[in-house]
């Protein structure tokens, strides 16, 4: 009963309106402060970057459909790109952008799972080998390939593929689509969100909230970008056990 009510929802979006906006209460820190800042401001604009299919545990997805949020989905896999455009090809407001942000723009290595495009597998896809191998370690990639019903490469070796994906900077997606202003900017990175976070050009715009994923990021790392946001004007107000929230203060 709760699959076929869940289904009716995501279906028509009168029914998805109607019941995220008076039926729905949020329970995670996350969902009660993005309720609270969707419900306030009129007009939002996002960034969210490794936005992966735009639905399966995007925490964005239920206010971009239900308050017509405006703004860009960035994700640099092509196949995962294809899923995301599929997922969002009836919404005028967002934008789709099949690329990386970096600190250059040009072509990069991503690292990601070889034998799955599942959600649970092309959100392990990162820069940075280390982090995909560190899944690999945990037993985690075993067991979720075990539950899909996949059959592992014999070799662990052979778990790992890579892709190679068109980046761009941050300055470049201002650019090209002439963002002068951003409510919300969103990094989901598997371990390279600081480096994004560096990359955001402070000097032309201050996005009022940034999220980022801290759970894949070493301690020094977090900490240094706790500092790096505070010396930007910005002010922690929220961490749970995978993110961040960084507010400006007024």
């Amino acid at each position: 009963m709760k699959k076929f009510f869940r289904f009716l929802i995501y279906r028509y979006d009168f029914l998805f309106y109607f019941y995220y906006r008076y039926c729905w209460k949020p329970s995670s820190s996350l969902d009660v402060f993005l309720n609270a800042l969707s419900r306030k401001k009129k007009n939002f604009y996002f960034i969210h970057i490794g936005a992966n299919d735009g639905v399966q545990n995007d925490p964005l997805y239920k206010y971009i459909r239900r308050d017509k949020w405006k703004g860009i989905l960035v994700e640099p896999q092509k196949e995962i790109c294809r899923r995301l455009r599929e997922n969002y090809r009836n919404n005028q407001h967002v934008i789709i952008e099949n690329a990386a942000i970096d600190h250059f723009a040009g072509e990069r290595v991503l690292y990601k799972i070889s034998f799955s495009n599942s959600r649970w597998a092309s959100g392990l896809s990162s820069f940075l080998k280390e982090e995909v191998q560190k899944m690999i370690d945990a037993g985690y990639v075993a067991k979720k390939a075990e539950e899909e019903g996949v059959a592992l490469p014999p070799d662990p070796a052979d778990w790992i593929a890579t892709e190679k994906i068109r980046c761009i900077t941050f300055m470049d997606l201002v650019k090209q689509y002439n963002i002068e202003a951003v409510d919300l900017v969103m990094t989901d990175v598997e371990g390279y969100d600081f480096e994004i976070i560096k990359t955001i050009p402070f000097h032309h715009m201050k996005p009022e909230v940034i999220i980022y994923e801290h759970s894949h990021l070493a301690e020094k790392a977090r900490e240094e970008c706790r500092q790096y946001l505070e010396s930007m004007g910005y002010a922690i107000v929220l961490v749970d056990e995978s993110d961040t929230i960084a507010q400006l203060k007024q």
